[in-house]
């Protein structure tokens, strides 16, 4: 009696291989997806005097906060230097404050420690105390995370009509000047070396927007062409004994310190067809514009 074949034993499965964890995402692939998720912070602060809607740093900062937090990067910033400087007199007679600052920032992952290279961002913050500092980190803070996560601003250099004013300004008070008669320091048919009456308008104007008390204005303009008044002598002739680049600079001058305060300049004199010193005609409102600075 022959005994029954033993069945061969089934071949053991192959155990499946593990799969391998997904690789942890890069830095760069992390602020990626935040530079996305950004897109929906909003214009809510509002410019009245200007009449434009920005993005406010807090809603910058808050949002960002939260989107780093949630990918664990932490930002490392640090003041590198500072500076202060002297900007203008207020009309109450403070001084207003010029403060520049150097930030250095860079993000760092706190799952792999992978950084970025540091970069450098400029702050300005314009104020008659202690503020001016702290104004400028907060504007180099807020435009870092702006411009590296493509945050909308609405600042478009191109649409930056109150530069084209002021220089538009500039170039009419110090271009070329038709000249009727002879007259000490101007060559017939070209441009004054001295101020021109045009220009000194154009300065007084500047000054009227400014808010400007004479007593005010005179620092100013000496620090720019480093001369003052000669004892007697009125503001008027002093300016217009000046030159005419010294006047153009004093132009430039004027509505930079316009731009920091936000006052809205008036429109620049129109271009006159003589440089001899009749006084020039009234304004709109029946006021003459050098009346400020005589």
């Amino acid at each position: 009696m022959t005994e029954p074949e033993t069945p061969a034993p089934e071949p053991k499965a192959k155990p499946e291989p593990k799969a391998k964890p997904a690789p942890e995402p890069t830095l760069a692939s992390k602020l990626a997806k935040i530079m996305g998720e950004m897109r929906g912070v909003k214009k809510e602060g509002f410019n009245k005097a200007q009449q434009y809607r920005f993005v406010r740093e807090t809603d910058v900062a808050e949002k960002a906060s939260e989107l780093l937090a949630a990918a664990g990067i932490w930002i490392e910033q640090s003041v590198i230097s500072h500076h202060r400087e002297e900007l203008y007199k207020t009309q109450s007679g403070s001084m207003m404050w010029l403060t520049t600052v150097e930030m250095e920032f860079r993000f760092i992952d706190g799952a792999t420690g992978e950084t970025t290279a540091s970069r450098m961002f400029p702050g300005e913050g314009a104020d008659t105390g202690d503020k001016g500092i702290y104004k400028a980190m907060t504007g180099a803070e807020k435009y870092f995370l702006m411009k590296s996560f493509l945050v909308s601003t609405g600042d478009d250099p191109e649409s930056d009509e109150k530069v084209d004013k002021a220089a538009a300004a500039a170039g009419a008070a110090a271009g070329p000047r038709v000249v009727r008669g002879n007259q000490a320091g101007v060559q017939r048919g070209g441009k004054s070396d001295l101020a021109t009456t045009a220009q000194v308008t154009e300065i007084a104007k500047q000054t009227k927007a400014l808010k400007l008390e004479p007593e005010a204005i005179v620092p100013v303009i000496s620090k720019i062409v480093g001369t003052q008044p000669t004892e007697g002598q009125s503001i008027r002739d002093w300016l217009g004994a000046l030159t005419s680049e010294q006047a153009n600079g004093i132009i430039t001058a004027l509505a930079g310190m316009a731009t920091f305060a936000d006052v809205a300049v008036d429109a620049p004199v129109e271009t006159v067809d003589n440089a001899s010193n009749e006084e020039p005609d009234d304004d709109e409102d029946g006021e003459n514009p050098g009346l400020t600075i005589v």
